[in-house]
């Protein structure tokens, strides 16, 4: 190897480790300025609800890409450094975003990291064999309070503006309550319709409104089924003979065509991250809306 060539993949070995370093420890020192708070989460839904509470008194932005599944995120050395340089992180946990871990449990990072799973007072489910089901985001009531600690976190940050971050709270609070009562008319009737999900993401949100999916496709995001399960699928279809197929931005379209083998029924895809809302203060209420609309067209249209 040439030096010329060698330089480099000694700048990345050895000195990129303590660039990082560096960068963490220079934010960490430097406190936000009154009104200019930066706030980075990992997700977007995490990011609609932190705009609800900041606004116009600081800065949210994501990290994750919200047509790509958080499951196969790959973190980038960039996001590391955004996330660093944040006043504050929020992420969902490791149970969820187990590639953000090894960033996280740095020592450093814990004065200024919100830790979703751990918010008192959240409505909490498992899936198969008792692993927690980490999308709690879906449950409007788990908006609430995960706004109410960014709401103490940031009045902490930034005390002259500690009024407006609690009448945020307040407000976003009566809007998500307000929207919970217009969902909850739209399902005031039972379906008769059955319906299928690609993935069990959706308990939060269904026992919320009191609906319940019938076969799921995918056990495990991270794993596809064998030939055998493959068999016990078609076996569901063919017996539950479902309607409505709820997708995602990620599904294997390849998969779902060979599970349903000819059955014909209606295909939604769900925008699970809210990758089509527009950020502002209305825009968790607003992607709450629209999942109720993709539900609704599935069991009643």
């Amino acid at each position: 190897m040439s030096p010329e060539a060698f330089e480099p993949v000694l700048l990345d070995k050895f000195l990129m480790p303590k660039f990082y370093l560096i960068v963490l420890l220079t934010t960490l020192l430097c406190s936000p300025s009154h009104g200019d708070v930066s706030i980075v989460t990992t997700i977007k839904p995490l990011q609609m609800i932190a705009e609800a509470i900041v606004q116009e008194y600081g800065r949210v932005s994501s990290i994750v890409d919200p047509q790509q599944s958080p499951h196969h995120f790959t973190v980038s050395p960039s996001d590391r450094i955004k996330l660093a340089r944040a006043d504050m992180a929020i992420w969902i946990g490791p149970d969820f975003e187990t590639h953000f871990s090894d960033f996280f449990v740095q020592s450093e990072l814990q004065a200024k990291t919100i830790t979703v799973i751990d918010t008192p007072g959240l409505q909490l489910h498992t899936v198969g064999d008792g692993q927690l089901d980490a999308h709690l985001w879906l449950d409007s009531s788990n908006a609430i309070r995960i706004a109410k600690a960014i709401a103490e976190h940031t009045a902490e940050m930034d005390p002259a503006n500690a009024t407006s971050y609690r009448q945020n709270l307040e407000k976003f609070s009566r809007q998500i309550e307000s929207t919970n009562q217009q969902i909850a008319q739209k399902f005031q009737k039972p379906s008769t319709k059955n319906y299928a999900v690609y993935h069990n993401a959706y308990q939060y949100f269904e026992q919320q409104f009191g609906l319940q999916h019938g076969m799921v496709i995918l056990a495990d995001p991270e794993v596809q089924p064998s030939i055998s399960e493959m068999i016990t699928l078609r076996s569901q279809v063919n017996e539950q003979r479902p309607s409505c197929l709820l997708l995602e931005f990620d599904s294997n379209s390849d998969l779902v065509n060979t599970v349903l083998n000819g059955h014909e029924l209606k295909l939604i895809t769900v925008d699970l991250l809210g990758s089509n809302i527009n950020l502002s203060a209305n825009a968790y209420s607003e992607f709450v809306a629209n999942l109720a609309d993709d539900f609704y067209q599935c069991l009643y249209e």
